[in-house]
């Protein structure tokens, strides 16, 4: 069995990387639909119609230097993205042949800085994936 180190998973948004990235925190949970009904004889069913992923990001402040942009999204390209409230497509994985990977888009509902005299300038944002017919679970090709 190979493990995973978490500085091997990495999120992309589009083609590039997040850029300053130091954790990336993916949540689901199902979304349920419980019923009762007479012909259940007082049995209440539950069924699974969906599921809610998110996303919790945080990381230091970078802005791109030269060269940097054909790689990397930097922070006034995550600020631009969260201000003009559209979906962003992702990706989420190791970026290596055959390991899963999840990939779709999403839409940022947070955005916060911390910018102590003290250290690095720092991020955090949460965002929501959106279960349209752009989110998969696959193989890293």
């Amino acid at each position: 069995m190979n493990r995973i180190n978490g500085k091997d998973i990495c999120l992309k948004i589009g083609t590039k990387f997040y850029a300053g990235m130091t954790q990336a925190d993916w949540t689901s949970s199902t979304v349920v639909e419980k019923s009762l009904i007479k012909e259940d004889n007082g049995v209440e069913l539950t069924e699974i119609i969906g599921f809610d992923d998110k996303f919790s990001i945080t990381g230091i402040i970078c802005i791109n230097g030269t060269g940097d942009t054909a790689t990397h999204s930097d922070w006034a390209v995550i600020r631009a993205a969260y201000r003009a409230k559209t979906a962003i497509p992702f990706a989420y994985g190791t970026g290596t042949t055959g390991t899963p990977e999840i990939a779709g888009n999403l839409l940022l509902l947070s955005l916060s800085e911390k910018t102590g005299s003290n250290g690095k300038a720092t991020y955090s944002c949460d965002a929501e994936i959106l279960q349209d017919a752009t989110l998969t679970f696959a193989t890293y090709a």
